[in-house]
């Protein structure tokens, strides 16, 4: 099989146990919002959001979670040589941060060793009915691919989703408008979660009425020997998606540069999970994956080293349960985790995730 090979990879399956047992009492839980923690008496689950390393958060994960996640959903950096700056509104005040650091001075090799070591712990934590989706663009996923071959096997590769986002602007003059991102679908085995996921047609359609004859796709015929037709309002999701980007005027938008649409995450997790299952979203982000997680009952485990992201995504779950609209699973909690440090006490202290910020993408 062809490995993907470069410049001092580092192979560290044998360190795996020691990095598990080191990180085993790693990350203790943070009391920040008692709205946080009231569920019923009855509760039988409790949603972990982590504030730290997703790479030791794995760590910390294998001891309790080895082979239990159903559903990983990643958006990690695309290798874009950009870091991605915010503007943070607080009262009459403001200050530019970076929210998401994606500039890695053209290393290619520490890009890939970075993904390639979590990717290996991921498909740890993967259930043997688990699929992971690793959200990339052209920048890198032809190499991450490799990776994946490698780690996952060539057989368990399962899809390469095109998501086709028709509505973002490109002022691009040397070549065609890049207006698709690659999403990459492993599976951990040959019996894995896969639901059919149907969308509706812009018009009814005539349509020849298909049947399985010893194995072959047929036409179906009457008792005269004459095909059947039948009109059909839906028709089966196919591999290219075309969902928009998602824009400022948008209810759900949050300022955060990089986030995706519900509707791309809602439509992933339908398909590679049912009720119930659990999700991670290690690159969590605004929290999108975690607040569609939520609206459709699945249990979660998000996390981010950004306290912007923590932050963001913490304020949309409280918001999103808030709404009598929304039918969520009551019978579960959401507890922050993190490794506390001199700076992390002081943020906490000044009361960071209870304050009003706004933040702009600029």
């Amino acid at each position: 099989m062809v490995k993907l090979i470069w410049e001092n990879k580092r192979e560290f399956l044998n360190n795996i146990a020691r990095l598990k047992n080191a990180f085993r009492d790693y990350y203790e839980i943070i009391n920040l919002n008692p709205q946080t923690s009231q569920v019923d008496k009855n509760q039988t689950w409790e949603n972990m959001l982590f504030w730290g390393d997703n790479l030791n958060v794995s760590y910390y994960l294998i001891n309790d979670f080895e082979e239990k996640i159903d559903l990983i959903y990643i958006d990690p950096p695309f290798f874009s040589g950009s870091n991605y700056n915010i503007r943070i509104l607080e009262g009459d005040s403001k200050y530019d941060s970076i929210a998401y650091f994606d500039c890695w001075n053209k290393d290619l090799d520490s890009y890939l060793q970075m993904l390639y070591e979590r990717i290996v712990v991921f498909k740890k934590l993967l259930s043997k009915q688990g699929l992971l989706f690793i959200h990339l663009d052209w920048h890198a996923s032809h190499y991450v691919k490799l990776i994946l071959d490698e780690v996952f096997g060539r057989n368990r590769f399962i899809n390469e989703i095109i998501w086709y986002y028709y509505n973002k602007y490109s002022a691009g003059k040397q070549n065609l408008p890049r207006a698709h991102d690659n999403i990459l679908v492993y599976s951990k085995s040959s019996n894995y979660t896969f639901n059919e996921e149907r969308i509706p047609r812009s018009k009814p359609i005539k349509q020849l009425k298909r049947e399985m004859v010893n194995g072959v796709l047929k036409n179906a015929k009457d008792e005269n020997g004459h095909v059947i037709y039948r009109t059909v309002t839906d028709k089966k999701i196919d591999d290219v998606w075309r969902i928009p980007c998602l824009q400022p005027a948008s209810k759900e938008w949050t300022g955060f540069p990089t986030q995706k649409h519900h509707n791309l995450i809602e439509r992933i997790i339908k398909i590679g999970s049912n009720e119930d299952d659990l999700i991670a979203d290690l690159f969590c982000g605004s929290g999108t994956t975690l607040t569609v997680a939520d609206k459709l009952n699945r249990r979660w485990i998000g996390c981010d080293n950004s306290k912007y992201s923590v932050y963001l995504t913490l304020k949309r779950l409280l918001e999103n349960r808030k709404n009598k609209d929304n039918h969520i699973n009551k019978n579960s909690s959401i507890e922050l985790y993190t490794h506390l440090d001199k700076n992390k006490l002081n943020l906490i202290s000044s009361g960071f995730f209870e304050k009003d910020l706004k933040i702009k993408r600029i």
